[in-house]
Formats: structure tokens, C-alpha cells, sequence
């Protein structure tokens, strides 16, 4: 039986007559009067016995209305449920995250969409940019450093530029050089930055395989190395030497993209999470 043929017997159960419950359902008396025919074939027995005054249930007939009540009932509770989740977005939003990413910009932006969407569970998978890439399938929304996703929606979010950086507590050329692990372009134009800077081979002397690794020796007035503006924006630059970093006069930029399928714009809880992102660092 459908929904309908349920809600017509609960309410001719509590209606009494053909013509209130036709008058309830906006339906014809005619129509009711078919409809409860063909329900009462469809059991193989006789749910109301039609009087001048009022229909009277059958002992059958309770039974019928008593499980017709419950499909009604649940099926109306689930539909509430369902009206209020329009509303009150909750779900699951899978993120991988690029660890700069992770370290700078992601802390602030989930404080703010959770404050937003407080229903919603988030999930934050940080990792190097070729790693997130490589599970890109495994999340609903990765955010990257330098490369996009193949096959996916790639969305700039921004470019930062890029400052040597040094304590001024002794002079630049007599500072060892830091370098973080990074991909081999990124090496490249670092490499190049610094054999035309100090015009010597390019030997970096500490090396770590973590960017925000170099802040915190620069803050314990160990080297020099190059920062993104995600990080020299963290710092107080008052005790260090900042310079630009530029490659035959142009500013070494790095991008920062949001990568999904656009399939899962389909899920509110991950479409917020982008909108806000992007609303963001638009």
C-alpha cells in the first residue's frame, strides 16, 4: 500500500465519515469511497462498516489502523527530520590539507565554520602537498601548495610572495642557510634566488622537512632561509633582515588551491565548507 492509502485510513478512523475525511484529504467523497474499496481487496477484509450516521471500525479493521497509525507516524517523524536537516547542516566534511596550510590558515577557518555549523564533524588530514594530491580521492575537499589536482576543480585561492629572512644580529652573508623540503621547482627557484643574491654555489647547511621549522630557528636567531608571506605574517620582523625575494625582477609567488570534485557541491555540509573558504581568500 502507498503512504496515501495509511493517511486515508487514519483519517477516516478519525473523521467517521466518507465526507469529512474527503473534505480533509481535498479529495472527492466519490474518490474515498474507491480508494477505501480497493484497500479493503487489497486486505481481504472489511475495515469499516458503512452506517447512515458513521463508520464503524471492524475488530479486523483495528488492527489495520493500528499498524496504518504507525507507518503515518514514522513516516511523517522521518520527514520533520528531514526539513530540519535543510536548515541545520550536519555531516562529515573530509579535508587534506597541505601542512603550511594546516599550520597557518586552516585553525582560523575551522573556528569559523564551526561556529557556523557546529553539527557539522570535520576531519583534517595534513600532509606534504605530493601526499595530499596522491589521496586526493580520499577526501572531499584538498587544499594544496604549488600543484592542482588532475581531474578534480582546482580554485586559487591566493598567491603569497615569498622574503629572505635573517636575524640582524650578525651580518646576512656570514648566516648558514636553511632549506626546507619542498618540490623540485620550488627547490629550483630558491637555488637560483640565492646563487644570484650572495653569487656563490648554493649549499644550504641545515636542512628540515618543515617550512615552519625555519621560523622557529630564525626566532632562536639560527640562519637565514626564504619564507612565504603565511609565515613572516605570523612573525614580529622588527629584529630580522627582510628582503623580497625576486627571480630576474619578478616576484617568486607560490599558489595555494582548493581542489574537489564537483560532485560533492551536492552535500551542504562540504559546499559551506568551500564557500567559506573561498569567500575567505577571494
Amino acid at each position: 500500500m502507498r503512504f496515501d492509502d495509511y493517511e486515508l485510513l487514519v483519517t477516516l478512523n478519525e473523521t467517521k465519515t466518507l465526507r469529512q475525511a474527503a473534505e480533509v484529504l481535498y479529495i472527492s467523497q466519490p474518490a474515498v469511497s474507491q480508494r477505501l474499496k480497493s484497500i479493503e481487496e487489497q486486505w481481504g477484509t472489511q475495515i469499516f462498516i458503512r452506517t447512515k450516521k458513521e463508520l464503524i471500525v471492524t475488530s479486523a479493521g483495528e488492527k489495520i489502523i493500528e499498524h496504518a497509525k504507525h507507518v503515518v507516524d514514522k513516516e511523517t517523524h522521518l520527514m520533520d527530520s528531514i526539513n530540519r536537516n535543510r536548515s541545520n547542516i550536519d555531516g562529515k566534511v573530509t579535508i587534506g590539507v597541505a601542512s603550511l596550510i594546516g599550520y597557518t590558515i586552516i585553525p582560523s577557518v575551522l573556528e569559523k565554520f564551526l561556529k557556523e555549523y557546529p553539527m557539522v564533524n570535520v576531519q583534517v588530514q595534513v600532509g606534504s602537498t605530493s601526499k595530499i594530491v596522491t589521496n586526493a580521492d580520499k577526501y572531499h575537499v584538498s587544499i594544496t601548495r604549488g600543484n592542482k589536482v588532475l581531474n578534480k576543480e582546482n580554485v586559487l585561492l591566493f598567491s603569497d610572495e615569498h622574503y629572505l629572512v635573517a636575524p640582524k644580529n650578525k651580518p646576512i652573508e656570514e648566516q648558514p642557510l636553511i632549506e626546507f623540503q619542498a618540490d623540485a621547482w620550488y627547490s629550483n627557484q630558491l637555488k637560483q634566488f640565492f646563487e644570484a643574491r650572495f653569487n656563490r654555489p648554493y649549499l644550504p647547511q641545515i636542512h628540515v622537512d618543515q617550512i615552519t621549522t625555519c621560523r622557529e630557528l630564525l626566532l632562536n636567531d639560527v640562519g637565514m632561509t626564504v619564507l612565504p608571506s603565511l609565515i613572516t605574517n605570523t612573525m614580529d620582523l622588527s629584529n630580522f633582515h627582510v628582503e623580497k625575494v625576486e627571480i630576474d625582477g619578478v616576484a617568486l609567488l607560490r599558489d595555494t588551491f582548493i581542489s574537489y570534485d564537483s560532485r560533492v557541491l551536492e552535500l551542504p555540509q562540504v559546499k559551506s565548507f568551500i564557500d567559506l573558504i573561498t569567500e575567505e581568500y577571494k
